[in-house]
């Protein structure tokens, strides 16, 4: 970090943003867990990355640019070749009038901005962003290289020799290429997933975007079989097993991240699919805030977190970021006064400090039995993947009453569906009301690009439905959307945030959980004792200009 961990606690703690003793004990955190301590404060709640960023860019008598919102053009990336900008940590993302507005990890720099300078002919004006900023905002170097990558890949497809052996073909150049322009591009584009499909005459790579799978590349089959080994190889699995599903992993580094591909591959018709997970590892988890968890419902989850015992369940269904919420939750937990462990099925990131034992069903470690042995290893909070059967609710519930901070998942689509799910699955009334503390259901909604937002005035049928639904006042809305431009590949969406509906467990829904109630009883209790639901959390982040109503409408409305 630019400032030393003394001078920025005289700068935080002089200006009364943050008290001494949080400071200390947020730095001897990220001394023990090998962090910034500056991440530690921001997973604290402790204060905002913009109010950092600011107050340091105050220290140093240099303005602050913010370019993790920013979506740079691409004649403007143009105007300093990425190895220069990788080379000195920085990135330009505004020109006007011969002068350069440059986002460095370090503006007292001279030599580099002078070298820059020299390279373009421009005045330079820097600016101050923190290291984690750059570092992604150099990422959009290679967000509108579509036809580089293509023709790389076409023409390594050419070069693929017919008749070779699998193991020969997987290890020649083409195919190497192939792969990893493919997954070098994918990263850039932020995709969470590579789709690799076999249909009867071509193969089709596919990302998911945003939640949302878009055909990216196109070929004729014949080099699908050596694109297939070259995965297998990679992630240790059997190159010449073509009849069963196989799942691995395997890492590799696009610049200076870190990414990790959790492999899947399974038969098909024309032959074996494959679809690869991207897992930032370099990637801090995101805080609470940065999820999307604001105002009343943030103030109750953290005040969950800090409980010494009992349960948190996040619910929701396939991909709607849970274990990306534990993660964050984890965190938070995650001191040197503490024993965490995991039983998790994958485990998407390794933490420091943290035990995480991955599910092996081959071996018989299933949750239920990961679960048993961890309760012998004296942990202080546990994190449980998922709850799937009876067994390992009940040893989770055991665990909460029994002095533990237990945090897992379940699939419901509702905080309120989560207590009839585990009655259900045959968990005890009375053990269950007296151990849950907070249930958190989530979906996640695609972000307006920021790029091409503008004002519009929705059909009189949706407005109609928003008053039909959560009465009036939320007609009276402004409403925003995205244009569509080349930063959102005409999408009018880049990124996602969560919509959350937090139920704190009172006493008076302790009582009715006792009395085994439905999902609607439950509910209406919980509204009206103040549960902000998810319907109306998405409707905040519509009038924060943050995601359409459309979007809110489509996920909040999923059974």
């Amino acid at each position: 970090m630019l400032i030393s961990p003394e001078k920025l606690k005289k700068i935080l703690v002089g200006s009364g943003y943050v008290k001494e003793p949080d400071f200390d004990d947020a730095l001897k955190s990220s001394q023990d867990q090998g962090r910034d301590v500056s991440d530690v404060l921001i997973f604290r709640g402790l204060i905002s990355e913009d109010a950092l960023g600011k107050i340091i860019s105050e220290y140093l008598n240099i303005p602050y640019a913010d370019v993790r919102r920013l979506f740079i053009s691409t004649e403007i990336l143009n105007l300093i070749p990425e190895k220069l900008a990788r080379t000195y940590r920085m990135i330009p993302f505004e020109a006007k009038d011969k002068k350069i507005k440059l986002a460095m990890e370090n503006p007292e720099d001279f030599e580099a901005i002078e070298f820059v300078k020299r390279q373009t002919g421009c005045e330079i004006e820097p600016y101050f962003a923190r290291s984690e900023d750059i570092s992604k905002a150099l990422g959009q170097y290679k967000k509108n290289l579509k036809s580089d990558f293509e023709k790389i890949i076409s023409e390594n497809v050419k070069k693929v020799a017919p008749g070779e052996s699998l193991e020969k073909a997987a290890e020649d150049v083409p195919v190497v290429k192939i792969l990893n322009t493919i997954s070098e591009y994918a990263v850039a584009l932020r995709a969470s997933d590579i789709h690799i499909e076999s249909q009867a005459e071509s193969v089709v790579i596919r990302f998911r975007i945003d939640g949302v799978l878009r055909d990216m590349f196109k070929f004729q089959k014949g080099i699908e079989e050596a694109l297939v080994a070259r995965i297998k190889i990679l992630s240790n699995l059997k190159i010449d097993e073509h009849r069963i599903p196989q799942d691995g992993r395997h890492k590799f580094n696009v610049d200076d991240e870190a990414i990790a591909l959790r492999i899947s591959i399974i038969p098909g018709f024309y032959g074996e699919n494959v679809v690869m997970r991207i897992l930032r590892e370099t990637n801090r988890p995101l805080s609470l805030e940065e999820l999307g968890i604001t105002g009343h419902g943030l103030m109750i989850l953290r005040e969950n977190c800090m409980k010494p015992h009992g349960m948190i369940l996040v619910t929701g269904p396939t991909g709607s970021g849970k274990t990306t919420t534990l993660y964050s939750i984890m965190n938070i937990l995650n001191t040197a006064e503490v024993k965490m462990c995991t039983i998790e099925d994958p485990i998407e990131y390794g933490m420091n400090r943290v035990t995480q034992i991955q599910v092996n069903s081959k071996t018989g470690l299933t949750f239920a039995a990961g679960l048993r042995a961890l309760m012998r290893h004296d942990p202080d909070n546990i994190m449980v993947g998922e709850i799937r059967d009876e067994e390992t609710a009940e040893i989770a519930i055991h665990a909460a009453l029994t002095g533990h901070l237990v945090l897992s998942t379940l699939h419901t689509n509702t905080a309120a569906g989560a207590v009839p799910r585990l009655l259900d699955m045959g968990a005890a009334a009375f053990l269950l009301a007296s151990t849950l503390n907070v249930v958190v259901a989530q979906r996640l909604v695609r972000k307006i690009c920021p790029s091409c937002i503008t004002k519009y005035t929705p059909d009189e049928s949706i407005v109609k439905k928003i008053s039909k639904e959560l009465g009036d006042g939320y007609d009276k809305l402004k409403f925003y959307k995205g244009k569509g431009c080349n930063d959102c590949n005409h999408k009018g969406y880049l990124g996602r945030v969560g919509i959350y509906e937090i139920m704190p467990i009172t006493e008076k829904l302790r009582q009715i959980i006792v009395q085994k109630p439905t999902t609607e009883q439950l509910f209406k209790e919980a509204v009206s004792e103040g549960m902000i639901t998810m319907m109306r959390d998405g409707m905040d982040k519509i009038a924060a200009g943050l995601t359409t109503i459309e979007e809110v409408f489509r996920v909040a409305n999923e059974e």
